[in-house]
């Protein structure tokens, strides 16, 4: 997929702005607070329908302003064109329109974008909460399987009722809870068993990409940890529902679900110890930058179709040679963002083929620069 035109208004700092884009890599590069990550933070708000920085829709509209828009033209490897905008005001609340016409359900478009965004919070990833790692996956999974959405949107929805009712007065007769948990069983075994499959390909991937980032023999891998634990053949639909009888009284004291994938967690291993208490620094970002070619890898494969990559700000936290080894593995096949203070920064890492496009950024203000 290749973003061809960007079009913001009211959106941050900038008022109203276009821009446009070709293959390779585009460098948008200005000091800090200028307004740069704000164009990758819009080109992500229009793959996946919100902001890796804020949850707030409406911190994002411009001062004494009541609405923003962003829209954005595509075109697939195929040529199939695609031109989606997002607006949102306070009063009305966010809309999308695709290619000219009103979409009822957000889901329904969620993956027409594919993206892959390396931020620096991500180099966390491997040593940060499990609510980061199944965000990850999450995020990942939604864009290539409409019906992993499906279900994940109905688990959380299901989640949502049955600790509302364990709150309830009336928690104490369990009839009232079995629909809900009967609804998180059907979805949570399907949204269970895509993350094992998933972290299956993951696992081969980043075992390959860490052994050409790094400079040692280590081994790593990655292991999915469920809290519904099957033993051998087990029906996990069984299980799970013979846990929930086992955990009803107590969670009706803590007053909220304990059991399911949305307590789940990914595990990394170097060298058979966990990663947390075994790796370096430098081993950490390693590997998450191996999971992210193996994200891309991943996505490109159930999309048929390259992502587009958003890499903010990250020449502070990584060395040159991990970052010229991310953009020699990507940029020949996808379009590449990439935000930097410095243009002299980035052309240190340069050492490879992709067109490469610069954009300068002060004050709200853009302007493309030759190459």
């Amino acid at each position: 997929m290749r973003l061809e035109r960007l079009s913001l208004s009211n959106f941050r700092i900038y008022e109203q702005v276009e821009l446009t884009f070709d293959d390779g890599i585009h460098v948008i590069y200005g000091d800090n607070g200028s307004g740069k990550t704000t164009i990758l933070e819009a080109i992500h708000y229009l793959a996946l329908t919100k902001s890796f920085r804020t949850k707030s829709d409406k911190h994002l509209i411009l001062n004494q302003q009541n609405m923003f828009r962003i829209q954005g033209e595509f075109r697939s490897d195929a040529g199939q064109k695609l031109t989606s905008a997002l607006a949102y005001a306070g009063s009305s609340g966010k809309q999308l329109t695709i290619n000219g016409q009103k979409a009822n359900r957000f889901s329904e478009y969620i993956g027409s974008v594919p993206i892959v965004l390396l931020h620096p919070a991500d180099l966390s990833l491997s040593q940060g909460s499990p609510l980061q790692r199944r965000r990850f996956l999450d995020i990942l999974l939604s864009q290539s399987s409409k019906l992993y959405l499906h279900h994940l949107i109905e688990y959380n929805r299901s989640l949502r009722q049955r600790n509302q009712q364990l709150q309830s007065a009336t928690s104490r007769d369990p009839q009232l809870l079995i629909p809900w948990e009967e609804n998180l069983i059907r979805n949570g075994v399907q949204l269970i068993e895509k993350r094992r499959e998933t972290i299956e390909k993951l696992d081969a991937l980043i075992k390959h990409y860490y052994g050409q980032l790094s400079d040692k023999d280590d081994s790593v891998k990655i292991i999915y940890q469920t809290n519904v634990h099957q033993k051998g053949d087990d029906d996990l639909e069984a299980v799970y529902r013979r846990l929930f009888e086992q955990k009803r009284p107590r969670e009706r004291d803590t007053g909220t679900t304990e059991l399911g994938p949305h307590r789940d967690d990914m595990l990394f291993l170097i060298n058979g110890k966990p990663m947390k208490a075994y790796a370096s620094q430098g081993e950490h970002k390693t590997l998450v930058i191996a999971l992210k070619l193996a994200e891309f890898d991943y996505l490109q494969l159930q999309q048929m179709q390259p992502p587009i990559l958003l890499f903010d700000d990250i020449f502070g936290e990584l060395d040159a040679g991990r970052i010229r080894m991310m953009l020699q593995q990507l940029s020949n096949i996808g379009q590449v963002f990439v935000t930097t203070t410095s243009r002299n920064f980035f052309e240190k890492v340069q050492g490879f083929d992709a067109p490469t496009h610069y954009y300068f950024v002060e004050n709200g203000n853009i302007a493309a620069l030759a190459s």
